[in-house]
């Protein structure tokens, strides 16, 4: 299939990171909504999910989205707490260059982000791009997945600095793990959306230059870390599950 600008759909690098063209938005809501649905109910199957908080969301006219990363179908819970509305979603530019399943990610509102630092300061610009087509987006701080873990990593800045940038909130999302119980006890989701964080809290922005402050961006990132880290301790996560850090996927070219 082909956009308008004529190339395929297929991600390669150097490319922008969000196509906004009229045929790919078609094209992502078709394919978004019957997947989403199918593999929520799988979820729920696997993880006896509720989500918490979501009206918390409503009067949000723009906001980024932060949690831990616990589990290859993140994505699913994540685009579940803002249904129908639909949100993009940040991954390792590595996943989107697998055949197939790249195009699939992206379809879903998957964006790539290459691995660079220039990557990271370039990524506001092309958020503001996709933001005015949805009203969130959702990342990763931690970089990478810790199967079920709850002992939240470090957060890397990114997230805060296009907040920072694009002077919008944050809301923070805790995935939260309890067990099902019995003999052969199974790992249970609890998913809380927490009050929004916005960026002016902590002077991201210098008044006098204008400028980002990363030094503020970086406190910013350890706050919202240490409130999803509170949630999770407050509503009893279980570390019984852990299972360590999951592997990257790479694609061709990566």
């Amino acid at each position: 299939m082909e956009g308008k600008d004529g190339l395929l759909m297929g991600y390669k690098k150097g490319r922008p990171l969000i196509d906004t063209s009229l045929f790919f938005r078609i094209a992502s809501a078709l394919t978004f909504y019957p997947v989403e649905v199918l593999a929520y109910a799988v979820y729920k199957v696997l993880y006896g999910s509720k989500i918490f908080g979501r009206t918390k969301l409503q009067k949000l006219k723009k906001a980024v989205l932060v949690s831990n990363h616990t589990t290859f179908l993140d994505p699913v819970l994540m685009s579940a707490v803002v249904y129908p509305r639909c949100a993009y979603h940040t991954l390792l530019e590595s996943v989107v260059l697998v055949p197939f399943l790249g195009t699939l990610c992206r379809l879903l509102g998957g964006v790539p982000v290459p691995p660079s630092i220039r990557s990271m300061f370039n990524l506001p610009k092309e958020c503001a791009k996709g933001l005015t087509h949805r009203r969130f987006i959702h990342l990763y701080p931690e970089g990478e997945c810790y199967v079920q873990n709850q002992d939240v990593f470090p957060f890397h800045p990114g997230a805060f600095l296009i907040a920072a940038e694009l002077d919008i909130p944050v809301v923070p999302l805790a995935t939260v793990f309890v067990s099902s119980g019995g003999k052969t006890p199974k790992p249970r989701v609890r998913l809380y959306v927490l009050d929004a964080v916005h960026p002016s809290r902590f002077n991201c922005k210098n008044p006098a230059t204008g400028k980002t402050d990363l030094k503020a961006v970086r406190v910013f990132a350890e706050y919202v870390r240490e409130r999803i880290q509170s949630e999770i301790n407050e509503r009893g996560g279980t570390r019984e599950f852990y299972k360590g850090h999951m592997p990257r996927i790479v694609g061709e070219g990566a």
